[in-house]
C-alpha cells in the first residue's frame, strides 16, 4: 500500500500521540504505531495497553488498503529531524518492508505485523453516553490537575474526579493538603454521571480538547470511558473505588476574610519563598487591619525575608502558615484579578476563592496550614 502525506503534520500528529505510550511496557508491540489506511484515511492507533488514542489524518495518493506496525522511536525521531515536505510511504505487506521517501532522500526499515496489536473490543451493554463541551471539559481538567495526589498507598487520589449533576458539573482533585473543586453551571440538565480519570488520561484529554470546539461525547461504564472527538477516540481505564466526601471537609464558618490582589501575592510569595525553610518552604501570612504581613526564613542558612501587602480585611488578626508551592500553585492556576481568604484559626484549613466575573463558574481551593515556629 502507498499514501503520501505532509511531514509536519504526521510528525506533530505522532508526537501528541506517544505521550499515551510508555518506555516499559508489558508487550514489544506496543512500542509501535498501529497503522491502517482506508480510503484516503490513514488511522492511527497508540496504547500503553490501558491507554488507547486512535486518530485520522488525510492522506493523498493513496494505493491499496491495509495494516502495518510501524516502530514509534525510530519513525518519531526521523520525521522530527525533516523540514516541512511532503513524504510518500511504501508499505510492503508481505515482507512488512517499509520505505519513506521524500524529496532529496529515503529512509528504509522493517515494521511488524497487525495481527500482533490487539485492539479493545466495544463497551459492555450497561455503558451509557454524555456529552460536554470540549472548552469546558478542558478548562475543568486544566485547573484541577495541580493538586492531583502521587500517592502509590491512595491510588483512589490520583486522579481528577469529574461529576454532572442536572445542571451542573464538577471538577475535583486532592492530595490530602489541597484540594480544588471547580462547579460549572449547565444550561441543559444531565443525567447523573461520576468517574475518576487517572491523571495520565486526564493531562492527555487536556490536550486534545484544547485544540476543538465541538462537543466531546462520553461513553463510560464501571471500568472504562470513550472519549470521542472530531478527529480523535480516547479510551482508557477509570480508577475504581469510593472517593473521598471532599464537601464534608470544606469548612462553612471560616469568620474571617481577607481580599488580596492575586497577582501581588503571587509574585511577593515568589520572592519570600527564596529566603524561607527549604525543608519545609513554609510562607508565614500575618492578617491585621489593611495590612497582610507575607514573610518567610531559614535558621539553619540565617536567611528571612519579609514584605508587606495591601488587602481588605475583617476579622480577627490571623497568623498562619502555609507551603509556598502549594500557595504558589493555587494562584497560579487561578484566572481572576482578586481573590479572597476565608480563615478560621492558624490550625484550621483556608478557603479561597477567586472573584470570578461570570456567576457560571465557582471555583474553590482548600489549603491546610502547616505549623509555624
Amino acid at each position: 500500500m502507498k499514501f503520501l502525506v505532509t511531514s509536519t503534520t504526521l510528525a506533530n500528529k505522532l508526537a501528541e500521540m506517544s505521550k499515551v505510550m510508555t518506555s516499559k511496557t508489558a508487550s514489544p508491540i506496543l512500542s509501535h504505531f498501529l497503522f491502517e489506511l482506508e480510503g484516503e484515511n490513514l488511522q492511527i492507533t497508540a496504547s500503553d495497553g490501558e491507554c488507547f488514542q486512535h486518530s485520522v489524518l488525510p492522506v493523498a495518493t493513496v494505493e491499496g488498503s491495509g495494516k502495518v506496525c510501524l516502530p514509534a522511536d525510530r519513525l518519531l525521531n526521523a520525521l522530527r529531524n525533516m523540514p516541512e515536505q511532503p513524504i510518500g510511504f511504501t508499505i510492503n505487506e508481505t515482507t512488512l518492508n517499509i520505505t519513506v521517501k521524500y524529496t532529496n532522500g529515503h529512509y528504509e526499515f522493517v515494521g511488524n505485523s497487525a495481527n500482533e496489536y490487539s485492539t479493545p473490543t466495544s463497551l459492555s451493554h450497561d455503558a451509557k453516553q454524555v456529552q460536554i463541551e470540549a472548552k469546558m471539559l478542558n478548562t475543568a481538567i486544566s485547573q484541577s490537575l495541580f493538586a492531583v495526589a502521587i500517592d502509590d498507598l491512595h491510588p483512589i487520589m490520583n486522579g481528577v474526579y469529574l461529576t454532572m449533576k442536572e445542571k451542573m458539573f464538577q471538577s475535583v482533585a486532592t492530595d490530602g493538603l489541597k484540594l480544588v473543586r471547580n462547579t460549572y453551571k449547565l444550561g441543559d440538565p444531565l443525567e447523573e454521571v461520576s468517574f475518576l480519570l487517572p491523571t495520565k488520561a486526564a493531562k492527555i484529554i487536556n490536550n486534545l480538547t484544547s485544540k476543538v470546539t465541538t462537543p466531546v461525547t462520553i461513553n463510560y461504564n464501571e471500568r472504562e470511558a470513550i472519549f470521542v472527538l472530531e478527529n480523535d477516540t480516547f479510551r482508557c481505564r477509570l480508577l475504581e473505588g469510593r472517593y473521598p466526601n471532599y464537601n464534608s471537609v470544606i469548612p462553612q464558618n471560616n469568620s474571617n476574610s481577607a481580599t488580596i490582589d492575586r497577582e501581588s501575592l503571587l509574585y511577593a510569595i515568589k520572592r519570600v519563598g527564596l529566603f524561607s525553610s527549604t525543608a519545609n518552604g513554609c510562607i508565614v501570612m500575618n492578617f491585621s487591619g489593611i495590612n497582610l504581613n507575607v514573610s518567610g526564613k531559614d535558621i539553619d542558612y540565617s536567611t528571612s525575608a519579609e514584605e508587606k501587602l495591601f488587602c481588605s480585611y475583617s476579622g480577627e488578626n490571623v497568623k498562619i502558615g502555609f507551603k509556598g508551592e502549594h500557595l504558589k500553585q493555587i494562584l497560579e492556576n487561578t484566572k481572576s484579578k482578586e481573590v479572597i481568604f476565608q480563615l478560621g484559626d492558624h490550625s484550621r484549613a483556608a478557603v479561597i476563592t477567586p472573584i470570578n466575573e461570570d456567576e457560571n463558574i465557582e471555583n474553590l481551593s482548600l489549603l491546610m496550614p502547616i505549623l509555624v515556629d
